[in-house]
């Protein structure tokens, strides 16, 4: 079997560190807007680590909200140092984005900068910049990587970031079964025993409020079906966490190999695409389906959303809406949206 060249990242990520020493006095490690538990364990561990290289003040920050009670349950619950980003935070000289690069557009910081990290399991992009970069397409999580940099660097983990990352991996790769390989599953059971069975309970199994309840009956009440598609239209959201739920929800249906959510929020219609095809490039998919918008993902999982407007009248958002959907089932065409039918209607 080849080497994999990018397997040695984490060995150089700790090169970096070391060399940068005291001259990385402070750094603001930015996830990508609404974090999931991925990106949130990530941007853990790399504080951890340039506090013992370099002991940087680390700052963790985010834009948009932390909506999904999971994720909501992990922040709280584990204490996560992660807050939202104020105006002056990236005036910060040393930036670091984990999950995420400046071209994805979901994330506050500019393409032309050039962060001082980022560690990414996502494909690059051509425009990616960075004095150090650790971009990892073959592993399954971002926190795989930087798991594998605390294991190698002798760190000690408390028990709260070892749940992080457990919960970090599981819920990225839908607990090892979706887009896993063996690095993945070694990090997470080099991590498991020090992770706290009662917190990852709790994440995994969160109280949800009635307007979850709502989005979920709609989502099976206006679900439509296409051959082996499935989708719906979740119209207004409380958060845009509930699209990609939905989107693992329906896909679970025993005949379907594509789903296809979007849902309504802070100004954007947002979207998530699944398939259960190893190979679907959904993301390559997705992102030739936004044009303007934000887009991509994995093989077998993709999100994006573009620009509607707040004050947008319906007619604009269905037209958003319905044109997306168009143009996903031409992509695995011929069909189009007058084939679908409503199964779960009364």
């Amino acid at each position: 079997m080849a080497a994999n060249p990018a397997a040695d990242a984490p060995k150089r990520l700790i090169e970096f560190l070391t060399q940068r020493g005291r001259t990385l006095s402070s750094l603001l490690i930015v996830t990508h807007d609404h974090p999931d538990p991925d990106a949130l364990a990530s941007a853990w561990a790399l504080g951890l680590l340039a506090k013992k290289y370099c002991r940087s003040r680390v700052r963790i920050g985010y834009g948009g909200i932390i909506g999904r009670r999971e994720n909501r349950m992990m922040l709280d619950s584990l204490g996560v140092p992660a807050r939202p980003l104020r105006g002056t935070d990236l005036e910060s000289p040393n930036i670091a984005l984990v999950d995420t690069q400046p071209p994805f557009k979901n994330n506050p910081i500019a393409t032309r900068r050039r962060p001082t990290i980022i560690v990414d399991h996502h494909p690059k992009s051509s425009k990616t910049n960075a004095e150090f970069l650790m971009i990892d397409e073959t592993v399954g999580a971002t926190c795989t990587m930087l798991a594998e940099a605390l294991l190698l660097a002798g760190v000690k983990v408390p028990a709260r970031l070892a749940t992080a990352i457990v919960y970090g991996i599981g819920s990225e790769t839908q607990n090892l079964g979706r887009e896993a390989g063996r690095r993945d599953i070694d990090a997470y059971l080099a991590f498991l025993p020090k992770a706290s069975m009662k917190a990852l309970w709790r994440m995994a199994n969160p109280p949800r409020p009635a307007s979850f309840f709502q989005s979920l009956a709609r989502g099976i009440r206006d679900a439509f079906v296409i051959r082996d598609i499935i989708g719906v239209h979740l119209r207004e959201l409380p958060n845009a966490d509930r699209v990609a739920q939905m989107a693992d929800f329906l896909l679970s249906h025993e005949k379907m190999r594509w789903s296809i959510v979007t849902g309504r929020f802070d100004g954007r219609l947002h979207v998530s695409l699944r398939t259960s095809y190893a190979n679907g490039e959904a993301g390559a998919l997705l992102k030739g389906l936004m044009g303007s918008g934000r887009g991509g993902g994995h093989k077998m999982i993709a999100g994006g959303s573009v620009v509607v407007g707040q004050t947008a009248p319906e007619e604009k958002w269905r037209k958003a809406e319905d044109t997306l959907v168009a143009d996903f089932l031409k992509s695995r065409g011929p069909l189009t949206p007058d084939q679908r039918l409503f199964p779960f209607r009364d």
